[in-house]
Formats: structure tokens, C-alpha cells, sequence
């Protein structure tokens, strides 16, 4: 029976040298995963904003499209929200907003690492929808 002792040891000295390097595998998993989840918020609510105001004919309305990205953002009213009205032909910043012209809504989320394996900084995301009004 003491002849199996230093296999038993061996197992928990190799699952001891495996240990940290799986928690790392699963804690950059989790962090991607919740990365990524926000950016698709990010991405649906510039999406829904420019719809509102390209389609829905709210193109004049600039804080009510915030509003209504910063309701479907996933930092709600900490995510910073621009809207911009563009012409077709010449690019021009501050454009009016009329039937025609392009609108584009911008947003920025910071989204922090929650598990603290390493002093990462907070992720920074960019989305960016651009539509026509109609």
C-alpha cells in the first residue's frame, strides 16, 4: 500500500504547477467574453441611436438620440455619446441635420477588467454608425 505514495505526490505537485495556468486560461477567458459582450451593446446602441434620428425623423433632436444611446449602451449615462450631420458631396463637419445629409453617431465606453490577475488597464471601445436621413 506505501508503493502507490509517490505517485499520489507527483499528482499533486504537477496539478500544483498546472493550477495557475489554467485560472489565467479561464480568467482571460471571462474577461474577453464580457469585452466582447459589451462591445456588441456599444455597437447596438450607436446603431439604434442613428436609426432614431435618420429614420424616425428625430435627426434635429441631438440629445434625444443621446439619450437614447446611452439607454442601450452598456455604461448607460457614463459612456460619452457625439452626433455629427455630414453633406454627401464635401464632408462638412456641423452640417445641419436635414433630409440628405449623413448622421453619424459615435460613443465611447471604458469598460474595467473585473478579475485582477494582472494591473490591466480598463479597455477602451469605439462605435461608430453612420446613416442617411431620410
Amino acid at each position: 500500500m506505501t508503493r502507490y505514495a509517490p505517485q499520489r505526490a507527483q499528482a499533486v505537485v504537477e496539478f500544483a504547477l498546472v493550477l495557475p495556468l489554467l485560472m489565467l486560461v479561464a480568467a482571460g477567458t471571462i474577461e474577453f467574453g464580457r469585452g466582447f459582450y459589451a462591445n456588441s451593446q456599444l455597437l447596438q446602441a450607436v446603431q439604434e441611436g442613428a436609426r432614431y434620428g435618420a429614420v424616425l425623423g428625430h435627426a434635429a433632436d441631438t440629445s434625444g438620440i443621446v439619450q437614447r444611446v446611452q439607454q442601450a449602451a452598456p455604461g448607460g449615462a457614463g459612456d460619452s455619446v457625439t452626433v455629427l450631420c455630414n453633406t454627401l458631396a464635401a464632408p462638412t463637419v456641423g452640417a445641419r441635420c436635414t433630409r440628405g445629409n449623413l448622421l453619424t453617431v459615435t460613443a465611447y465606453h471604458r469598460q474595467a477588467v473585473v478579475i485582477p490577475v494582472f494591473p490591466l488597464p480598463a479597455l477602451q471601445q469605439t462605435a461608430v454608425a453612420t446613416m442617411l436621413i431620410e
